[in-house]
Parts: structure tokens; C-alpha cells; sequence
């Protein structure tokens, strides 16, 4: 397949057309993915933004619950063991009020505690702790070892894991007497109030991002945050906000479940490229048969009228289309048509110019008779014998060279031998008047130039510029000149007249439709001109400085090859 052939061109357009189609449906996919991600990604950060307020707001008050259980009773729980049997009672069922008081409300952490000593520990823990899981809190409070923090300002929470429960402890110890708290992370995470329509997952993590707890109420799935992370990051969009008190709450959002409705049109793209694939040669194919092969005929029988052949062979189109079938049948009746207007207009056009150069022709003819035959008349009154017979010899000359009548073009060297030859017939007649010179080139001299040409103009200045008594010179050059890129030959003839008249000169470009035999000659040889050269710039008219008349000729080099008998 050419690739400047129409099949190459039109089926690249509709493969390109397809490709064009099938890239705004990826990428028309690819946006419509990347704004849901976007859109998803924000909203699951205000989720976010909001659960961890909860969980912020919801730590600070147990953190408030915990100062103030040590700012009231701190005096009480100092020198505990120092008091006898009954003080210590006393003082330990305040401390428990205290502790109750604390933990009666619906928004109190999962426990309270006041560890007076090794072996005196008050706690209070929430009925949201199974009896078991009570016991064993309290046996890993009585036995681990808080470290001094005697602070009050600090908001971190201690996160220690307790028989694979993870739990979240804030405690102030002082003066050997420790007061704390403590929250279970799931109760911590549940107590977000999470909706309903929420179906993320979200994942409390501490600050080396080992996962505290998850909203599917597990966290062995999941054991390390960022380990999971960084495998599992391609399936879910991770978003996570910090808690400063802990660690950081994280939202993780199943990319299957945000995209799942945009699949129809995922498949609806792959669909659509295999059916293209398919689809495309086989519309390739039908338009081959339906179209590209009536054209690519078409052409082929053009190309064959194009090499000469006169009729246009037309193919079987009974398989075509009745379009095709029609347009081959207005081809061939065109070109059959064409073929006969070309010969007819070729004959008549060979007919005409034929025609119209020999009557030019006999047109100039008459010219010379006349003035020859007047000019015997007037020597033979004057008994001027030697000038009859010079006179006759150059009429012969003048006569021979007329009768070569299927020239139409001449050597320029023989047109001005013709041209000097009239110049003597006219010395007889003006003896002592007349003076004329020649410049000619050599190479112009074998230039191809229209019989008479020069002729008609030097005959013109003997019967507009020839005065009795009074001196005629004329002046005649030729030479080679290049014009436009094109080689030509100029001739000039000058002479010393009056020169045209400036309403000869504003009519020469009508010479040719005069029918009242003026300017004939001139309008004889414009035509001549166009004949032969089929332009209408060749012939160039003026007066000359101080006075006379200036012709330029232009005449499109052509060489002679030595025979005179040419023809255009």
C-alpha cells in the first residue's frame, strides 16, 4: 500500500480517528478514577479529622478525671501506711468513694486506680472489662513498675500490652503513691461513634506504628502499620491523621469498593478496543471493495488516457455500486467527448493559423508591386536605363525571395539582406537621400525570425519619413538579450522622422481591429507575432529623442540549422 495512496490515507485517517476515540475514553477513565480518589481521599480526611477529635476530646477528659482524683485526694493517699488499722480503712473507703465518684459517669475510661503501696492497691474498673479481664488488670497493675512522673502538664499516654490486649495508660506517681488511668483501645475506638454508613476500616496505631486496634475489632490481621502499608498501598488509599497523645488514628479505604462502579465502563473501554480491533479491517476491507477499488480503477483507466489511448476502457462494474456504475459510464462519455472536441479543435486551429498566415502574408505582398511598378514607371519618363535594369535586378532578388511562400520563418541575416535589398530599389528612386546602417550580431544573424518583419517597418518609413530633397537615415541592429529568464533576440529600427504620432501610439494596442487600412502593416506583423509566439508583448513602438520613430522587436531565440524552409 502506497503511503500516498488514498487506502494508506484513508486508512490511517480512520485508524487515527479510532485511536483518537478510544484515548478520550482512557483518559475521560482515568480522570473520572482521579477525581473519585481525590474526592475520597478528602472526604475520608474529614472523617478522619473528626474521629480524631472525638478521640482527642475523649482523652482529655480522662486526663482531667485523673488530676483531679490526684489533686483531691493526694493529701489523703500520703502517709497511708502509717496510719493504724482503722485510719487506713476509713481513709481507703474515701479513697474508693472518691474513685466510684470518678467512674459513675457514661464517659469515664475503663478504669481508676491508686496504688498506695506493694500491697495496697485501690482500683475501680469499668463495666465495660469482663470479670476476668478485671483480675488481670489488677494483678499487672499491683505488680508493674510506674516510673516516677511527677508532672501534671504532660498529655502522653503510656501504651502497654496487657496478655495481648492492648491498653492505654496515663499515671502520676508521687511521693511513692500512684494515681492512673487506663482505656482499653478498643473501648477508646469504639467510643468514636462511628456511622453506620462508614464502611472504612480504622486503625489506632502507636507511634512506632505497631496497630493497637481496628474498627473490625482485631489487630492481629494487621500486625504492623507501616509494614502493611508499603505492601498493601497499590489496594487501598491510607489516610491517616496524628493523636500526640498516643500515636495516630488511620482510615484505609479498599480501592475496590470506592472504584467498584466505574468497572461497567473499564470494561466498556476494553471492550470497545477488542471490538475496534476487529471491527476497524473489517470496515477497512468493505470500504476497499465499496470504494477504494472503484477509485484506484478509475485512475488507472485515467492514467491510460493520459498515455494517448482515445477510449476509456471501463472495467465489469455490475459488482459497483450504481454510483460508481454511473460515474465510470459519465467518465468514458466524457473522455469521449474530450477526444473529439481536442481533434476538431486542433484541425480548426491548424486550418485558421494556416489560413490567417498567408493572408497575412498576401496582405504585405501587394506593397512591394506597387512601389516597384511605380518606380519603373517614373525612371522610364527620365530614360534612365542602367537604373531600370538595377532597379529590375533588385526587384527579381525581391521576388525570389517572396515566392518562397511555405516559409514562415527565416534566417534574421536573410531578412535583412531582403530589407537592404528594398532600401537600394528606393536609392533609385531618391538617389543621394538616403543613408542607413547595420548592426548585427553574428549569432543573432542565425536567429529564426517571421518573414517580412523587418521588412514592413523599413517599407513604413519610406512612406511616412521619405521627404523630397530632405536626407532619410535609418538605422538597423539586432542582437542577443536575455528578458525574464528567457533568451530572445532584439531588433531595433530607427530612423529619423517625425516619429509616431501620440494618437498612434495610444491606439496601437487596437492596431489589429482596424478595418480602414491604416497601420495595416504594423497590425499584420502584431498579429504575425502572436501567431507564432502566442504572446503580445514581442512588438514595442516610440518616438526617439529629438525626433524619428523607434520600433523593438523581441523574438524568442531559435536557431537555424542551416536549412531556410522552416515552418512553427
Amino acid at each position: 500500500m502506497r503511503k500516498n495512496g488514498i487506502a494508506f490515507r484513508f486508512s490511517l485517517q480512520l485508524t487515527i480517528i479510532v485511536i483518537i476515540l478510544l484515548a478520550v475514553l482512557v483518559l475521560s477513565n482515568v480522570y473520572s478514577l482521579a477525581v473519585v480518589s481525590h474526592n475520597t481521599m478528602n472526604n475520608a480526611r474529614n472523617t478522619l479529622s473528626l474521629y480524631q477529635a472525638n478521640i482527642r476530646n475523649d482523652l482529655g477528659s480522662f486526663s482531667k478525671d485523673l488530676t483531679e482524683l490526684f489533686e483531691n485526694n493526694v493529701d489523703t493517699a500520703i502517709g497511708f501506711e502509717q496510719l493504724n488499722e482503722s485510719e487506713r480503712y476509713f481513709k481507703s473507703m474515701q479513697l474508693k468513694k472518691a474513685l466510684m465518684a470518678k467512674m459513675s459517669g457514661n464517659d469515664a475510661s475503663d478504669g481508676l486506680f491508686i496504688r498506695l503501696s506493694e500491697d495496697s492497691l485501690l482500683a475501680q474498673i469499668g463495666s465495660r472489662v469482663d470479670s476476668d479481664e478485671k483480675l488481670k488488670l489488677i494483678d499487672f497493675i499491683k505488680r508493674y513498675d510506674f516510673p516516677p512522673n511527677p508532672s501534671l502538664e504532660m498529655d502522653e499516654w503510656t501504651v502497654l500490652d496487657i496478655r495481648g490486649i492492648p491498653y492505654l495508660f496515663k499515671y502520676i506517681t508521687y511521693s511513692g503513691i500512684t494515681f492512673g488511668t487506663l482505656v482499653n483501645a478498643d473501648t477508646l475506638l469504639s467510643m468514636v461513634n462511628l456511622t453506620g454508613s462508614d464502611q472504612n476500616q480504622y486503625v489506632l496505631s502507636d507511634r512506632e506504628g505497631a496497630v493497637l486496634t481496628s474498627s473490625n475489632g482485631s489487630h492481629e490481621a494487621i500486625p504492623d502499620l507501616k509494614e502493611w502499608s508499603s505492601t498493601y498501598k497499590g489496594h487501598y488509599l491510607i489516610i491517616s491523621e496524628p493523636i500526640d497523645e498516643f500515636g495516630q488514628i488511620t482510615n484505609l479505604v479498599a480501592k475496590q469498593s470506592v472504584f467498584s462502579k466505574l468497572k461497567m465502563i473499564q470494561w466498556l473501554i476494553v471492550l470497545l478496543a477488542l471490538l475496534s480491533v476487529v471491527v476497524v479491517p473489517l470496515v477497512l476491507r468493505r470500504l476497499a471493495k465499496d470504494i477504494l477499488k472503484p477509485v484506484l480503477e478509475l485512475v488507472k483507466a485515467a492514467k491510460e488516457v493520459e498515455k494517448g489511448q482515445q477510449e476509456l476502457q471501463i472495467p465489469d462494474v455490475t459488482h459497483y455500486s450504481p454510483e460508481f456504475a454511473k460515474l465510470f459510464h459519465s467518465l468514458q462519455s466524457m473522455v469521449r467527448e474530450i477526444t473529439d472536441l481536442k481533434i476538431q479543435s486542433y484541425e480548426e486551429q491548424i486550418e485558421r493559423s494556416a489560413a490567417e498566415i498567408k493572408y497575412l502574408q498576401m496582405q504585405i505582398r501587394p506593397h512591394f508591386f506597387l512601389n516597384a511598378i511605380s518606380t519603373i514607371t517614373s525612371l522610364s519618363y527620365q530614360n534612365k536605363n542602367e537604373e531600370i535594369r538595377s532597379l529590375i535586378q533588385h526587384l527579381s532578388e525581391h521576388l525570389r525571395y517572396m515566392f518562397k511562400v511555405s516559409l514562415t520563418v527565416v534566417p534574421l541575416e536573410e531578412e535583412v539582406r531582403h530589407a537592404v535589398n528594398y532600401i537600394r530599389m528606393q536609392e533609385i528612386r531618391y538617389p543621394d537621400q538616403i543613408f542607413y546602417m547595420l548592426e548585427v550580431k553574428e549569432d543573432a544573424g542565425r536567429s529564426l525570425v517571421p518573414q517580412f518583419m523587418i521588412h514592413t517597418f523599413i517599407e513604413n518609413i519610406f512612406k511616412h519619413a521619405m521627404f523630397y530633397g530632405e536626407m532619410l537615415t535609418i538605422y538597423i541592429r539586432a542582437g542577443m538579450e536575455s528578458r525574464d529568464g528567457e533568451s530572445f533576440v532584439k531588433i531595433v529600427v530607427e530612423d529619423n522622422g517625425a516619429g509616431f504620432s501620440p494618437e498612434a501610439l495610444s491606439s496601437f494596442s487596437s492596431f489589429d481591429e482596424q478595418d480602414n487600412g491604416a497601420h495595416i502593416g504594423i497590425a499584420n506583423v502584431r498579429k504575425t507575432l502572436r501567431l507564432l509566439y502566442k504572446r503580445d508583448d514581442l512588438l514595442k513602438l516610440s518616438s526617439g529623442e529629438p525626433s524619428g520613430a523607434r520600433v523593438e522587436m523581441w523574438i524568442p531565440a531559435m536557431m537555424t540549422d542551416g536549412n531556410t524552409d522552416q515552418e512553427v
